[in-house]
């Protein structure tokens, strides 16, 4: 959007803070202060805010009162974009939902989609399995060669900032690194992450597994989490907090805004078999979410976001809603729930994109020479399809 679609339409971006994020503390110091001002943090409200903001610009700049608006997002802003057209279709006229996580929201319509608890770690291990031939075997081995040493040799070799970095088991952190990597798997570096950073971490781990030597696995398990964590030298490791290591795969209950929309909205209700076992225990979710905020919380309502606005019915087409665009890619975990998706009919308005070797909505990066041709062939036609939206508004 900033180097290229705004550019050649002429388009003004906002990119609006959403609110109990960053700077947009409603309550200021005292906003994460209990359930009295956290209340004000939901999905719906947050929608709300959007309207609003569209509606303030519209009627105060000049020139913008009959101009379309496209929403675009990632991850949750994905998510959001697509609850925004779905809710409020006079206030945008289409949206670009891209690695959204909404079909894992409606648990109702998971058996008909393919989907089960297990679905966000089987992407995981398959894109060690498919990086580099006995990935998972090095994998497994540093595994159980970590939760054989001795926490504290563990916890020094791993350079933790304190021994509860670690998680409740000596693994913990190990794999909660190597399940973070998948929807970061960018064909270019990214920061402190190299260029396919599942791959590095695959060729980290091998090499002492294949020469036996333990002392070496260790410490390439070890570089792998602060590869994970973007850290370098002697920087050490933090505490995650308690929806870390140990924790869901992919997030769980924690601290903080997000924290408290995973202990009320957006909980993701996930097990693991592989990388380690896990079964995913709502109630035992709620009563750390209760634990957190010190306050007897109704449980988290994992279906609130689906029923109220659409979850696959939204992605399908057959919700009735138009004007959005579903985009994925093969690698990242968050694809889980789109990969069986049936593709909507020519009217609905709605079209999907499964990216083979894309990760976390790379379509949204400024474009690379390594991109995927996927990617780059998706965001082509993304830009036809938006195109066509604002010429169907008889602005352009």
């Amino acid at each position: 959007m900033i180097e290229e679609l705004a550019p050649a339409w002429g388009g003004l971006l906002l990119f609006p803070e959403q609110r109990f994020y960053g700077q947009s503390l409603p309550f200021g110091n005292t906003s994460f202060s209990g359930a009295e001002h956290l209340t004000y943090l939901t999905t719906s409200q947050v929608v709300e805010d959007y309207v609003e903001l569209l509606a303030h610009l519209k009627a105060t700049m000049p020139g913008a009162a009959n101009c379309p608006v496209v929403a675009f997002g990632g991850s949750y802003g994905g998510t959001l974009a697509a609850l925004l057209r779905a809710s409020h279709p006079a206030a945008i006229t289409g949206a670009l939902a891209a690695s959204s996580e909404l079909g894992y929201y409606d648990l109702a319509g998971w058996a008909a989609h393919g989907v089960t608890e297990f679905a966000f770690e089987d992407v995981v291990t398959e894109d060690y399995r498919s990086a580099v031939p006995g990935c998972l075997d090095a994998i497994q081995a540093a595994t159980m060669l970590i939760e054989a040493a001795e926490r504290s040799k563990v916890a020094e070799v791993f350079q933790v900032c304190e021994d509860k970095a670690l998680g409740p088991r000596n693994s913990d952190l190990f794999i909660y690194a190597l399940e973070r990597l998948p929807q970061q798997d960018y064909p270019y570096a990214v920061g402190a992450l190299p260029a396919r950073p599942v791959t590095a971490a695959c060729n980290l781990l091998m090499e002492p597994q294949r020469w036996g030597d333990p002392g070496a696995l260790l410490k390439a398990a070890a570089a792998v989490a602060s590869m994970a964590f973007g850290l370098s030298g002697s920087a050490c490791i933090p505490y995650q907090g308690p929806g870390g290591p140990g924790n869901t795969p992919g997030d769980g209950s924690g601290p903080g805004a997000w924290g408290w929309q995973s202990c009320t909205e957006t909980l993701h209700s996930f097990s693991a078999r592989v990388l380690r076992n896990y079964t995913f225990d709502f109630k035992a979710s709620a009563s750390e979410c209760s634990a957190l905020y010190g306050i007897s919380l109704a449980p988290p309502d994992t279906g609130l976001l689906a029923r109220r606005y659409g979850g696959f019915a939204l992605a399908d087409g057959s919700a009735g809603v138009s004007r959005l665009i579903w985009s994925h890619g093969t690698l990242d975990p968050w694809h889980g729930w789109f990969r069986q998706m049936a593709q909507p009919s020519a009217q609905s308005d709605v079209h999907h994109f499964l990216m083979e070797g894309s990760a976390h909505h790379l379509d949204l990066r400024t474009p690379n020479p390594d991109d995927p041709p996927d990617v780059t062939a998706a965001r082509r036609r993304m830009k036809e399809i938006i195109h066509g939206w604002f010429q169907e508004a008889s602005i352009i």
